[in-house]
């Protein structure tokens, strides 16, 4: 996970290293969780334990909101930003970093180190009665990008760009070269489009979604999870796009061949790529690469 390295204030991160545990809420999950946190100015590190509610939660949503308030009044801070479930703190890249802000007499193959990347902070200090208020989006928040474009770029990453640009070229100067007597043409080019392009992005997103289970186990690289290492996707919410994406693929398949013959729906199927793409992307997963150690 990656965020600009201002961006959160420095006054708001030394008010996090002297306030202790702070109040961690998941989308998924009601109620709030008090956790540690290692507090730096581009990300925060939260330290979670396994199998807790926090965890199963960020499985399922990157939503999280951090609370901290100063026992006099002083102070109340509130941030909200994304997160993912994180991976082992022990044989973590920034151990050495993080191992000074853990919890004293818990050991590091206790704890998991949550990545959090604030998007919008709310800061009240001073006075009670008259108290100072700053509030806006962080650097992280402004340059986060569409939903519509993480979606996109989770479907057709990887080998899937290049099928997918295929499908598209393929799927166009096919039916083109048909002519206006084949018939329903417009409606072929939409099912043929919908059927490539949505097997071949549901395999890829499903795969993403393994992809990440496996790097939290230090068992694959971040590139193999794409965009659910930034937290801009949960491995469920993944799971359920790729489910949505295969069953309007399988859908369209099904359609073209009750309409168009057998020979259309293989040749649609073997240009999608799918057939070569999904058994090479779970392959290497199952070979197990992760990142080298540093």
């Amino acid at each position: 996970m990656e965020a600009p390295p201002n961006n959160i204030p420095t006054e708001v991160v030394r008010v996090l290293a002297g306030h202790g545990p702070v109040s961690v809420a998941t989308f998924a999950h009601e109620g709030a969780a008090q956790v540690h946190c290692a507090p730096f100015e581009d990300i925060i590190h939260l330290f979670v334990h396994p199998g807790t509610p926090t965890e199963t939660a960020l499985l399922s949503s990157t939503q999280l909101t951090l609370s901290a308030k100063g026992d006099d009044g002083q102070y109340q801070l509130r941030m909200e930003g994304r997160a993912h479930a994180g991976r082992p703190l022990a044989g973590h890249p920034l151990l050495r970093a993080l191992d000074p802000w853990t919890p004293e007499g818990v050991s590091a193959h206790r704890l998991l180190a949550v990545p959090f990347v604030a998007e919008h902070i709310e800061y009240v200090r001073g006075d009670p009665e008259n108290p100072v208020r700053n509030a806006g989006m962080t650097p992280a928040g402004m340059k986060r990008q569409p939903r519509w474009r993480t979606l996109i770029d989770a479907c057709f990453s990887g080998m899937a760009r290049p099928f997918s640009i295929w499908v598209v070229l393929w799927t166009v100067l096919w039916f083109g070269a048909q002519g206006h007597e084949f018939v329903g043409r417009p409606l072929g080019v939409s099912f043929a489009l919908m059927a490539g392009l949505g097997l071949l992005g549901g395999v890829r997103t499903l795969a993403l979604a393994q992809g990440f289970l496996a790097w939290r186990k230090h068992k694959a690289s971040a590139k193999d999870a794409g965009c659910l290492v930034d937290g801009l996707m949960s491995p469920r919410e993944a799971r359920i796009i790729a489910a949505i994406l295969v069953t309007l693929g399988s859908v369209s398949q099904a359609i073209i061949g009750l309409i168009w013959g057998e020979q259309l729906f293989w040749m649609v199927f073997l240009f999608s790529g799918v057939w070569l793409c999904g058994p090479a992307w779970f392959a290497h997963l199952l070979l197990g690469r992760p990142e080298p150690q540093r």
